[in-house]
């Protein structure tokens, strides 16, 4: 080949891998801006969480962001406020809770389209490492599992049943939940097993991705 014809190759090569940087940064600016966007959305919702669900007794500590998940906001209510030891009969304060709660998150999400995007409201169900005697540890496990997803579909029953009666927007708020029982499965590292913190019922509020960066540009539209 020609020196000329090794310059034009050269060149090209040049051209292609400068293209490839280029293509390179735009890709890890456009991760770095929907990230941000994430962030600042999942901000913005646990703010107004934080604002309207104080009313219904819950701790603003207890209102956050999942370290694990950028894309979950937790609510977490204490289980002792909500059942028994070893039952899923709420107690009449539990009731109460779900019914105050539901309709206020359902205010703040629906709808959809226009908020925050959330693609689902998981209630999850969680107990401590205690078995009955006499059982094993095998039995202690299922039974727990049990009684969390018990305990999930109580609270999902009482809410629903509050937005039936008219205190929210039933429709947008229907699709989005579901209740699952975690049993001890998900302990709290920084709790003895059978500590009374193990013992939780977890509202996930999960924002999709693509919607939440659309929230994202329409929370910047309105602001001030």
């Amino acid at each position: 080949m020609s020196e000329s014809g090794n310059s034009v190759s050269s060149s090209l090569t040049d051209m292609m891998a400068s293209l490839m940087a280029i293509f390179v940064l735009l890709f890890v600016a456009a991760q770095n801006n929907r990230g941000a966007g994430i962030e600042a959305n999942r901000a913005e919702l646990i703010k107004q969480l934080q604002g309207k669900l104080t009313s219904a007794g819950i701790e603003s500590a207890n209102i956050r962001n999942d370290p694990r998940d950028p894309n979950s906001v937790l609510i977490i209510l204490p289980d002792s406020s909500l059942f028994p030891i070893k039952s899923a009969q709420m107690y009449e304060s539990g009731r109460r809770i779900a019914r105050q709660v539901t309709p206020l998150i359902a205010s703040i999400i629906c709808p959809r389209e226009q908020t925050f995007g959330i693609e689902q409201i998981l209630i999850e169900g969680h107990t401590d490492s205690l078995r009955e005697k006499g059982t094993t540890p095998v039995e202690g496990r299922k039974r727990n599992l049990v009684l969390s997803q018990q305990r999930a579909m109580a609270f999902v029953r009482e809410g629903i049943d509050t937005l039936v009666a008219g205190a929210g927007p039933l429709d947008c708020f229907l699709p989005l939940v579901s209740a699952t029982g975690r049993g001890q499965e998900q302990l709290l590292p920084d709790y003895p097993k059978d500590a009374a913190e193990q013992r939780r019922v977890v509202l996930r509020l999960r924002l999709g991705k693509e919607k939440a960066d659309q929230a994202r540009v329409q929370l910047e539209r309105v602001k001030p």
